[in-house]
This record gives structure tokens, sequence and C-alpha cells, in this order.
């Protein structure tokens, strides 16, 4: 089954999303919603040049608000067939969207893996935010999702990101010439990986 956008009035029927919530100690996770939406043009207009250099190329487009009503239209399709979860951080004194999280490319069989995407708005970096939403993360994908391993990857400059990943316990274990396509550039990324093994000792 392949997705396919859906017209304007039948786009409001089609976004369902499961009643997932994960917790940190002061940081909720939950998918988006269509309410999001003032909040999302906010914090993402307001940290393009923070975000843009670490993403795929942003559509001319990107910062609308038929564009995020697609966005959320194909997270949800994605998430009913089982091949991504989508989730919005948002820090939970204030129900303040903060960044997002996305475990993407969800992979059974022998495989049982997924790897994991993320941003965070530049005010709160180095507070610990992300790290309690990795922990969360981690804990859905092992726990909820029965994955066996999830894998990660950064941009071999973005210090703060490889910091953050290696902290939460992942092991770096190599390096992809031109591995994704980023801003428009295709990247080398360095490559980090956790099994559920190592996350259960851990824990």
């Amino acid at each position: 089954m392949i997705w396919k956008p859906k017209s304007p009035a039948a786009q409001v029927q089609q976004i369902v999303f499961p009643q997932v919530h994960l917790k940190g100690p002061r940081i909720t996770m939950r998918p988006p919603a269509q309410e999001d939406w003032p909040q999302w043009l906010e914090v993402r207009t307001r940290n393009k040049n923070h975000i843009q250099p670490f993403e795929p190329k942003w559509a001319k487009n990107a910062l609308t608000q038929d564009f995020y009503q697609r966005r959320i239209e194909r997270q949800a399709y994605q998430w009913t067939v089982g091949r991504a979860n989508a989730f919005l951080i948002f820090k939970s004194d204030e129900n303040r969207l903060i960044g997002g999280m996305n475990i993407n490319n969800i992979c059974r069989g022998a495989a049982q893996f997924a790897s994991l995407g993320y941003w965070i708005d530049e005010e709160f970096e180095g507070q610990g935010y992300m790290a309690e939403a990795l922990q969360a993360t981690l804990a859905y994908c092992f726990t909820e999702l029965k994955l066996h391993r999830v894998n990660a990857s950064c941009l071999p400059r973005n210090v703060r990101s490889k910091n953050s990943l290696l902290k939460a316990g992942f092991k770096e274990e190599g390096f992809a010439e031109k591995y994704l396509e980023i801003n428009g550039v295709w990247e080398d990324h360095d490559l980090f990986g956790l099994p559920r093994e190592t996350w259960e000792s851990r824990s």
C-alpha cells in the first residue's frame, strides 16, 4: 500500500494516531496533533538557522500550515503500517513544544531494528532535555516495540549530537561516506548502535 495525500476535507478524518505518551522527569512525548500547528510554526521558524543545516533540505513551503497538515498525515500513515513512530517533545511544566523524535525505518523479521532522528529547540540545548527524550524513546523501543537494536547517525561535526548518543549508551560503530542527503548535500555520517542487551545492562 502506497501513501497518498488526501484532500484537505478528508485529511481531518484520516489523521489518527495511537494514544501513546512517553515521560521523563521534565518532558512529555506524544504523537503530533493538528492543534500543535501554532507552536510547531513558532519553534521551527525561530530555529530555522539552527536546525536546517542538520536536516534534509527544507521545501519552500516547509513552514506553511498545508505542509504541516500533510506531514502529520504521512506520519500517521507510517505509524499505522508500522514503518515509523513520530513524537513531539514538550516541556511538561509549560506544555511547551521544544523538539521532535522520530523512530524511523522500523524493520521486522530477523532484523528487529529502527533508527532515530531528532531535533531540539536551541534554547533548550545542553540542559539534559534530549537525554531524557532519548531514554524515554529507548525504553519504548525495547519494551513496547520489542526491537532488538536501535541505530542512529550524525554528521561528524555535530559534536553535541554525538555526545548525546554516547551518553545514552550508543556505541560508535563506523563511518558511512555520503550517507544521507542533508540540506541538499550528500554528507558523511558517523554511525552508532545500541542493542537491547547493552541497554538492559545499563538500565
